[in-house]
C-alpha cells in the first residue's frame, strides 16, 4: 500500500521523533493482517488497505464538543493532539513523552500486535499524551477523541497511555466521535499497579463515513481491578481489540461489552485475556444487536499459563439477529495450560421469539412496540450499568434505532 512519508510531521523532541521513526520501515513493508487468518477471520482489511494515508489535518474544533454534562473533568484530543482539557481532579495530571522514565518509555506497546496497525500508529501519531493517576480522583475523567474529515479522507493515530499508582482508583470514559470521512487507528494502553484500580466505559460512536480500529492493552499486576463496559454503534467498519495481561498473582478482570450493529456495517470485538499467575479472576460477557445487513463478529480468547493456578475464568456470547440478511461470527475459545482452573465458555445466536411477539401482540401492543421491548430486555442487563444519563440515553436511541430500521 501507498505510504506518502513526504507529509511526517517533525518534532522539537529528538527522542519523540527516533520513536516514531522506528516503525517507519515496518510501516513501508508491514505485515498487514489477511482474511484468513484466525485472528481476522470474518474480518477483511480491504477498508484500511483502500483507504488514502495523509494524517496532517488539524481538526477545527467548534463549541464543546463532549456534551456530556455530568463528566465535567474532561480532555478533548482533536485528531490525534490535545485541544482542551479542564476541570481534572488534582490527583490526576497529563503529560507527554518527555514525562516518561527511559524504563516507562520501554514498555510501550508491550503486549500488542506486532503488525503494520501497531507500526502506522507509532509512526503517525502527532504527540502522546500520558495521563497520571496518584490516589482517588474525586470525578471521572472524560478522554474524548474527536477525528475529523475535510475534502479529502484524514488518517487520525491518537495514543494515550494511562499510569496508575500502587492503590490508587480511576474511573475512565473513553469516547470516540468523528465527522466527515477519517479513519482512526488508535492505541490505548492502561499500566495498572499493585492494589490499583480501574472502571473503563468505552464509547464507539463515529459517523458511518469512518473505519475505526481501536486497541487498547491492560497490564494489570498483583491484586489489580480492571473492568471494562464497551459499547460499539458507529463507524461503517469498526474493530475493538482488547488485550489483558495479568502478570500478578490475584488480579481481577470484567469485560462487559455491547454492539449494535445495523445498516451495511461491520462490527468485530476481538479480546484476548492471558492469566500468567495464579488466582487470576476473569469474566467477560458480550452482546450483539445485529439488524439490516449489518455484520458482527466476537473473537474471545482465555489463555491459562503453566503458572496460572487456581485461575477462575467464565466467558459468554449472546447474540440477536433482527433480519434475514444480518449475519453473526462468533467464536469464544479457551486455551488452557494449567491443572487446578475452573474456566467456562459460551455462545448463543437467536431470532425475535416468534411466540414472546404473538404474547404481547395478544395484548394490545403494535408489532413494532413488541420489537422494541423484546431487544430492550435483550440489552437492558448491560445498558442499565451504564452510570451516566447522557451516554445511556445515546445508547438507547441507536438501539432503538436500529429495531425500527427492521422489518
Amino acid at each position: 500500500m501507498g505510504i506518502d512519508v513526504a507529509g511526517r510531521e517533525t518534532t522539537g523532541d529528538t527522542s519523540f521523533g527516533a520513536w516514531r521513526e522506528q516503525a517507519w520501515q515496518q510501516v513501508q513493508q508491514p505485515d498487514w493482517p489477511v482474511y484468513d487468518r484466525e485472528a481476522w477471520r470474518g474480518t477483511t482489511v480491504e477498508p484500511w488497505l483502500q483507504f488514502p494515508r495523509r494524517w496532517d489535518a488539524v481538526a477545527k474544533v467548534t463549541g464543546d464538543v463532549a456534551g456530556v454534562p455530568e463528566l465535567p473533568c474532561r480532555v478533548v484530543v482533536a485528531n490525534g493532539r490535545v485541544a482542551d482539557h479542564r476541570e481534572l481532579p488534582a490527583a490526576v495530571g497529563l503529560g507527554g513523552w518527555q514525562d516518561l522514565t527511559p524504563a516507562e518509555r520501554a514498555t510501550l506497546g508491550q503486549g500488542l500486535p506486532a503488525d503494520g496497525f501497531t507500526a502506522l500508529n507509532q509512526a503517525a501519531v502527532p504527540e502522546l499524551l500520558v495521563v497520571r493517576v496518584r490516589g482517588i480522583p474525586t470525578h471521572p475523567v472524560h478522554l474524548l477523541h474527536y477525528s475529523e474529515g475535510e475534502a479529502e479522507p484524514v488518517l487520525v493515530c491518537p495514543r494515550a497511555v494511562v499510569m496508575l499508582a500502587p492503590g490508587s482508583h480511576l474511573t475512565l470514559v473513553t469516547e470516540y466521535r468523528s465527522s466527515g470521512v477519517c479513519g482512526t487507528n488508535g492505541v490505548l494502553e492502561l499500566h495498572l499497579a499493585p492494589g490499583s484500580q480501574v472502571e473503563h466505559y468505552l464509547i464507539q460512536q463515529e459517523a458511518v463515513t469512518a473505519v475505526h480500529l481501536l486497541r487498547v492493552v491492560v497490564h494489570q499486576p498483583q491484586d489489580s481491578h480492571y473492568r471494562l463496559w464497551a459499547m460499539g454503534a458507529g463507524a461503517g467498519w469498526s474493530r475493538c481489540e482488547v488485550w489483558v495481561e495479568q502478570t500478578g498473582a490475584g488480579a481481577t478482570t470484567q469485560l462487559r461489552g455491547l454492539s449494535l450493529v445495523g445498516g451495511q456495517q461491520h462490527n468485530d470485538m476481538h479480546s484476548v485475556i492471558t492469566h500468567h499467575q495464579p488466582r487470576g479472576v476473569s469474566r467477560q460477557v458480550h452482546k450483539c444487536v445485529v439488524a439490516q445487513q449489518g455484520q458482527a463478529v466476537f473473537h474471545g480468547t482465555v489463555r491459562v499459563k503453566p503458572a496460572a493456578q487456581g485461575t477462575d475464568a467464565g466467558q459468554i456470547n449472546r447474540n440477536l439477529l433482527l433480519s434475514k440478511q444480518a449475519k453473526v461470527d462468533t467464536r469464544p475459545q479457551l486455551a488452557i495450560q494449567a491443572d487446578e482452573v475452573q474456566c467456562t465458555h459460551g455462545a448463543t445466536v437467536s431470532d425475535l421469539d416468534p411466540e414472546m411477539l404473538f404474547y404481547l401482540q395478544s395484548r394490545g401492543i403494535d408489532t413494532q412496540t413488541a420489537r422494541l421491548l423484546l431487544v430492550e430486555g435483550f440489552v437492558q442487563e448491560l445498558v442499565r450499568e451504564l452510570p451516566f444519563p447522557t451516554l445511556r440515553q445515546s445508547c438507547q436511541a441507536w438501539m432503538h434505532q436500529l429495531t425500527e430500521a427492521s422489518p
